[in-house]
């Protein structure tokens, strides 16, 4: 998975949502410096911190990946 492409995609949806990043830090319970990291697309998240995000930020986990895949 290209996480820089991935990151963008959270930080992308996150702003459309007019969401800080400590907001979705608490509606998701993903600690803030894990989303500031995973946006700049370092680090190396699990799939429970990336369903949690998916779920908040109501992203569909077939989609982002066929975006990811594609680029």
């Amino acid at each position: 998975m290209d996480l820089k492409i991935f990151g963008k995609i959270i930080r992308e949806k996150r702003g459309a949502l007019r969401l800080k990043q400590e907001e979705l830090s608490e509606k998701s319970g993903v600690a803030i410096k894990t989303i500031h990291s995973i946006e700049l697309g370092k680090g190396n998240p699990s799939i429970k911190t990336i369903l949690r995000l998916f779920d908040t930020l109501e992203l569909d986990f077939i989609v982002v990946t066929s975006k990811i895949n594609n680029k």
